[in-house]
């Protein structure tokens, strides 16, 4: 690009005096989409370390597909970006996209690409693991968007997906396009991009509860890519021949909007790709000179922050495709790799009678050495065995990247002659409880084949804690089935926990919240009533 060497110069100039050329670098990691700007699947999702910009890898694979979108969460331990496995695909064609995380370390030694088994482009990373990103949403003659949000557990599966909030529900009358929605970290507002008359072209601001619209930025016709700074206070925008500009959120009192950050070099300089490092004090362009924003050829720039005001740029890479950047700062050792997991291990019976054959069936994440018993086998698998009489198989999944292991066992029962399956227990306690409570399943089954509760597969024998919330104004039955197949099977068993929304008494100041529920409720809560009443005429002394 032309630019490059006058810049280079400009930014070796701007680092004199502060020693070698990575000072007045972050430390951390910037991760990126790299790739040929004629070919959208030659993309993948790279990392670098910084300061030293060494250690340049592919964090994800070399199928056929366009990976862009990197965000780094903000303890650094993976990258959500979106994927597409179309030839010839365009970001716009934002139908065809799903939601993948990765390690920081990429792919292999284990490790591998985690789809979120979903629709969805655009991450952004919010608080406790949720993960927020868009769907595309075309009903009617709009184009737009629902914001979902995906719970993840520390190795990465999805925990709970739901659907949080509808740009056509709430925005649809006043404006025609909202899309690539980036949410606040705490989830009390997102930034959008946005198209309609010229009030509302650019992106927005918007909180969801009440729904409002603010302007964040304007940045022409072309405008896109919105961002949201970890903090939530501040969020940008790139505007192509407008450079980047930036907008405060909603709730900041006397807050600023349209303001630029950083300029284009020229006046053929374009900006597109914006991004904020996670401590605030950097951000990212990536410029160029091609009108074509799904080619490129684009070079990356990192910009120190001095109050949201831009020093001079230092080129990070160049030549080809360079977009999507995002910058963790922090250790880069500090980050591990994830630990090995069996995810599941089972038999196609977990009774069998002697001679029969029994398959075992696994599967394992983050694993390169995985043992049943003392024979290696692969991660994931399965093998066909004849025991001769009952027995427990152990398969432990290690790493050669950590030291920590992880195994289940499972126990296998072997009869001379056909059992009929018999659910010993089943039992739950307590049956009632209050929201945010938390009770005890069990179970004792003699001689099944599967077993499955609320159709997940358990052991013969165990127990859960399960924590249902409910969400009414009064109580709801939560219902837990235990289906046990076998011989003269299969065997059904239902038990029923009662939930009571969560209610709060009244504070008698001493240190005791009483609960107007209950046979007593009433009367105690007049008798904390007045307890509190006379401490405060001086007749009651505190406990």
């Amino acid at each position: 690009m032309k630019h490059s060497l006058i810049f280079s110069l400009a930014a070796g100039i701007f680092c004199l005096g502060s020693g070698a050329w990575g000072a007045d670098l972050p430390t951390g990691y910037l991760v990126w989409t790299k790739g040929d700007g004629s070919d959208p699947a030659s993309r993948k999702i790279y990392r670098m370390t910084l300061p030293e910009k060494t250690d340049i890898r592919a964090l994800t694979s070399g199928l056929p597909a366009e990976d862009i979108e990197g965000q780094i969460s903000p303890d650094g331990k993976w990258v959500a970006y979106a994927k597409a496995k179309l030839p010839a695909s365009n970001y716009h064609q934002t139908k065809g996209w799903k939601l993948y995380l990765v390690s920081i370390h990429g792919i292999g030694d284990g490790r591998e690409e985690i789809k979120i088994d979903d629709n969805g482009y655009w991450p952004s990373w919010g608080q406790d693991g949720e993960l927020y990103y868009s769907q595309v949403d075309e009903e009617g003659d709009s184009e737009h968007t629902r914001i979902m949000r995906v719970s993840l557990d520390e190795r990465g599966a999805t925990l709970q997906k739901n659907e949080i909030f509808s740009t056509r529900e709430h925005f649809a009358d006043q404006i025609s396009v909202i899309n690539e929605c980036f949410m606040a970290p705490d989830g009390s507002w997102f930034a959008g991009r946005t198209r309609g008359d010229e009030s509302v072209s650019g992106v927005g601001a918007f909180t969801m509860n009440p729904p409002s619209f603010v302007l964040l930025a304007k940045a022409g016709s072309v405008g896109c890519m919105p961002q949201v700074a970890p903090s939530g206070t501040w969020g940008l925008i790139a505007g192509r021949d407008h450079g980047i500009r930036w907008g405060e959120a909603p709730s900041v009192a006397d807050r600023k909007q349209d303001q630029q950050l950083i300029f284009p070099f020229d006046d053929q300089d374009l900006c597109y790709h914006p991004g904020i490092a996670s401590d605030e004090q950097w951000a990212l362009s990536a410029h160029s000179t091609d009108n074509d924003h799904d080619a490129g050829p684009y070079d990356l720039y990192i910009y120190k922050l001095n109050d949201k005001t831009a020093t001079a740029p230092i080129a990070l890479v160049e030549g080809c495709f360079n977009g999507w950047p995002h910058i963790w700062v922090g250790e880069p050792s500090d980050p591990p790799p994830p630990n090995p997991h069996v995810d599941s291990f089972l038999p196609d019976s977990y009774t069998i009678v002697a001679g029969q054959d029994l398959v075992l069936h696994w599967q394992t994440s983050f694993a390169d050495q995985v043992n049943l018993d003392q024979d290696p086998v692969d991660p994931d698998g399965s093998l066909s065995l004849s025991p001769a009489q009952s027995q427990t198989y152990t398969l432990t999944a290690a790493s050669s990247e950590v030291s920590q292991t992880h195994s289940a066992s499972l126990a296998i029962t072997v009869v001379d002659s056909e059992q009929a399956v018999i659910i010993e227990d089943f039992a739950i306690a307590p049956t009632q409880m209050v929201t945010g409570e938390t009770a005890v399943l069990s179970w004792q089954v003699m001689y099944p084949h599967t077993l499955g509760l609320n159709d997940e597969p358990v052991p013969p024998a165990g127990s859960l804690e399960v924590s249902p919330i409910n969400a009414t104004d009064r109580e709801k039955d939560f219902e837990y089935t235990l289906t046990a197949t076998g011989h003269s099977g299969p065997v059904v068993q239902t038990l029923t926990l009662t939930v009571s929304p969560l209610k709060q008494g009244l504070d008698d100041r001493g240190g005791c919240m009483c609960s107007s529920t209950g046979p007593n409720g009433w009367w105690l809560t007049g008798l904390a009533l007045l307890f509190w009443v006379r401490r405060r005429q001086g007749h009651v002394s505190a406990p």
